[in-house]
């Protein structure tokens, strides 16, 4: 599911980024191939409970739970860190201010205001996700089934609504810290934890009904992708200027269903080995690809593609071709020896090995 969360993610930049001109019939990529960042979260959120739910009951145990998830992040968000210094200077002629690199390196700029989408590009999401590791153990101590999962989904989707109105109308860095904060994305790992304890319940039960909830869940994507302008009218009507928090919170349930599905059943086309060899770089390829798409861009090859072909198709194929030549070597390489070693630091000086 990462493999293909990042590959969503990376469509999406490569169309926004240089302004790449799709085909008519891929209208749907740039405006809901970024749902690939919620799906990290509600996979994230899925993930650490199905190793840590009822596994971090000591002080020892807690620390060896953070130190983990540091160590997990740290590595290699610290080299993209430094790697940016030289890259603003010759990309575009700036520096980095010393504050944005002091929030960013301690993992406190979600929190604040001016700093919360990172200078490393993409590395918002960063912010989010290293503030619901800070309060997962209290979720773990806390949701322990599936009435209080679900309990915490539908509080979550309320504060989210009521964060967005009382941010509305702001402009700036208000606007963006509304927009980027964890309380914005709380959902999307609530409906993670609501998808562990359904999956935790099925599999107990009748696994194979994994299929018909994967199955199900891809139609209710193609749905929410081709009837958007209708769902969100629908949700309009009802919840007022909350309205988008109906269709968010749609795409939450969707998502989170097909990561059970999947769980369940993993479909030999779907999990793959290619998909998995991704999926475990998928970090890399999510901090490394803006990076990637700008230099091609300033390089000029974009631009020479879509002046070797007629129309669309074939220069954006090209082009997303070229990007995953570039890109995925490097996030493998990042990958092996970068992520890895800090992951097996974290096992080295830890006892709480995750189920």
């Amino acid at each position: 599911m990462r493999c293909y969360a990042a590959i969503s993610i990376v469509l999406v930049h490569l169309i926004a980024l240089p302004k790449l001109q799709i085909p008519g019939y891929l209208w749907f990529v740039p405006t809901h191939f970024g749902n690939g960042v919620p799906l990290f979260y509600i996979v994230s959120a899925f993930g650490l409970f199905v190793g840590y739910s009822g596994r971090i009951g000591t002080r020892q145990e807690l620390r060896e739970f953070y130190l983990r998830r540091f160590l997990r992040i740290a590595p290699l968000f610290y080299f993209i860190m430094l790697f940016y210094i030289p890259f603003c200077r010759a990309m575009w002629g700036t520096t980095i201010p010393l504050s944005q690199f002091v929030s960013s390196a301690l993992f406190v700029f979600n929190f604040v205001p001016n700093h919360v989408t990172g200078f490393v590009m993409a590395s918002w999401s960063i912010g989010v996700e290293m503030a619901f590791y800070a309060i997962l153990p209290l979720l773990v101590f806390a949701i322990t089934g599936l009435a209080r999962s679900l309990v915490f989904l539908a509080v979550a989707v309320f504060l989210a609504a009521n964060w967005g109105l009382a941010f509305q109308g702001t402009e700036g860095a208000l606007a963006l810290f509304a927009h980027f904060s964890l309380m914005a994305y709380l959902f999307y790992f609530a409906a993670g934890i609501a998808g562990y304890y359904v999956w935790l319940r099925i599999r107990r039960t009748s696994p194979r009904i994994g299929r018909i909830v994967f199955a199900a869940s891809l139609l209710a994507i193609v749905g929410l992708i081709f009837f958007a302008s209708q769902i969100a009218a629908f949700f309009g009507t009802i919840l007022g200027q909350g309205g988008s928090s109906g269709v968010k919170t749609a795409w939450a349930v969707t998502l989170a269903s097909a990561v059970v599905g999947v769980s369940l059943h993993p479909q030999r086309w779907f999990v793959n080995p290619a998909a998995k060899l991704l999926g475990n770089a998928s970090f890399s390829i999510y901090l490394w690809h803006p990076v990637v798409i700008m230099i091609l861009d300033r390089l000029g090859l974009y631009r020479v593609i879509y002046a070797c072909f007629d129309g669309a198709s074939l220069p954006f194929l090209a082009s997303v071709i070229a990007t995953f030549v570039a890109l995925i070597p490097l996030s493998l390489l990042s990958y092996r020896y970068i992520e890895r070693p800090g992951m097996a630091l974290g096992a080295r000086f830890s006892v709480l090995r995750p189920a």
